[in-house]
């Protein structure tokens, strides 16, 4: 046993294939909300530029690189437009949970302190947790506002003060070596990257981009992490 008393969870392409089946109908409203925007381009050049950058941007910096690339007369009001299009996608009432996921969190669920902490715009993160029926395994949720500037780091920090445990003592896992990889390693958290999703191919920059496990399926988790 490593020791771990609490496990933090990414959301999107961690537990759910936001990839597959949100990605597709946002990209196509908010190239459109680029379009209506004046952005000299046409629907099939914006969503194949998205698709390129993805692995290696954020959408805001996707469609910021689109705007100045194709040109605007409303920059400004095109990048709004866009990302508020591409933030708060259109949710059903009721979504899956990747391949094996519900099994690890009925089974992490009852030896460990689980947190969720998920960036994005959080009503729209909340919709898709309320859709996922996955609140029960949790201890708390934190959405991580990022167009607030919040970060993740801040999150692991407090569920470390809160639960008052050493770092190594919780482990994070998400699919983002920029965001749940990164900033936990920065707490001193050990790390577990989930090769899932259209962020692979995401290039480490830091040391802290390095994580400590690497999975490519749920069915892999437990054993792959010594949880």
């Amino acid at each position: 046993m490593r020791g771990y008393k609490c496990v933090a969870f990414d959301l999107d392409d961690t537990l759910l294939d936001t990839s597959q089946l949100l990605v597709p109908i946002a990209a196509q409203r908010a190239c459109e909300a680029l379009l209506s925007a004046g952005v000299a381009s046409d629907i099939n050049t914006c969503l194949q530029w998205r698709t390129m950058k993805a692995s290696e941007l954020s959408h805001t910096e996707i469609f910021e690189q689109f705007i100045k690339t194709h040109g605007s007369p409303t920059p400004d009001l095109a990048l709004q437009r866009a990302i508020k299009a591409f933030y708060n996608p259109e949710v059903p009432e009721h979504l899956p949970l990747i391949e094996g996921a519900t099994k690890n969190l009925e089974i992490l669920s009852q030896k460990y302190s689980l947190y969720l902490v998920t960036s994005g715009e959080p009503k729209a993160q909340l919709k898709k947790i309320k859709a996922l029926k996955i609140e029960k395994y949790f201890r708390k949720l934190y959405l991580v506002n990022n167009f607030k500037q919040e970060q993740k780091k801040e999150a692991f920090a407090d569920i470390l003060r809160v639960e008052k445990i050493l770092p190594e003592e919780l482990i994070s896992i998400g699919n983002r070596l920029s965001q749940e990889i990164r900033q936990a390693k920065m707490c001193g958290a050990r790390t577990c990257y989930f090769c899932h999703g259209e962020h692979v191919g995401e290039v480490p920059l830091m040391r802290e981009d390095y994580p400590d496990f690497t999975i490519y399926k749920h069915a892999e988790l437990i054993r792959s992490c010594g949880l």
